[in-house]
C-alpha cells in the first residue's frame, strides 16, 4: 500500500480571514484535534514555538500574512498525507473560497503563468497574475472577476498549454 505524501497548500485570499476563523476553518476541513494544529502569523512562527517540545509534530501546520494588490491574505499550509486524502489542494480551495466569502488564487496543474482561481459561488477560473513590489495583480481571467472589473476577460488563456 503507497501512503501519500505529505504536502503543503498555499494560496492567495481576497480576505484577510481573522487567526481564530482560520483555525476553526482548518480543524473542520480536516477533522482534526486542536493539538494536531498550529496556526500562526509568518512572522510569529519562531515566537509560536519557542515553548512546543522539538519532537512535536503537527498534522496541519498554517502561516499566513498579509498580502497586498488583488489579495488580502497569503496563507500556506503544510498538511500529512492522511489529510492530503481526505481533502485535495482544488478541494481545500473551493471550501476556504465557499467559507470565507472570497476568491482564493492557488497553484496545481495549471500551464507555467496560470494560476487558477476559485470564486466564492464555486466557480472556477484560470487567470494571469503580476508580481512586483510585494503586490500581487490579476491581469486577466478566463472570466470576470468580481469586485476586480479591470481584470482583463481573455478566453485565449484557455488555449496556453
Amino acid at each position: 500500500m503507497t501512503e501519500t505524501r505529505a504536502t503543503g497548500y498555499d494560496g492567495l485570499s481576497s480576505r484577510l480571514v481573522p487567526e481564530a476563523e482560520l483555525r476553526r476553518f482548518l480543524l473542520d476541513c480536516f477533522g482534526i484535534a486542536g493539538h494536531e494544529l498550529l496556526v500562526g502569523h509568518a512572522d510569529r512562527v519562531a515566537e509560536d514555538l519557542r515553548d512546543v517540545p522539538q519532537d512535536v509534530v503537527f498534522a496541519a501546520f498554517c502561516t499566513y500574512r498579509q498580502a497586498r494588490g488583488h489579495f488580502a491574505m497569503a496563507f500556506d499550509v503544510g498538511v500529512e498525507g492522511r489529510l492530503a486524502d481526505r481533502v485535495d489542494r482544488r478541494e481545500f480551495a473551493e471550501r476556504f473560497a465557499a467559507r470565507f466569502g472570497a476568491y482564493v488564487l492557488y497553484g496545481d496543474t495549471e500551464p507555467p503563468g496560470l494560476w487558477t482561481v476559485i470564486l466564492a459561488d464555486g466557480g472556477r477560473l484560470l487567470a494571469a497574475m503580476e508580481e512586483e513590489d510585494g503586490r500581487s495583480v490579476l491581469y486577466a481571467a478566463t472570466a470576470p472577476v468580481p469586485g476586480l472589473p479591470e481584470v482583463r476577460v481573455d478566453e485565449g488563456l484557455r488555449r496556453i498549454r
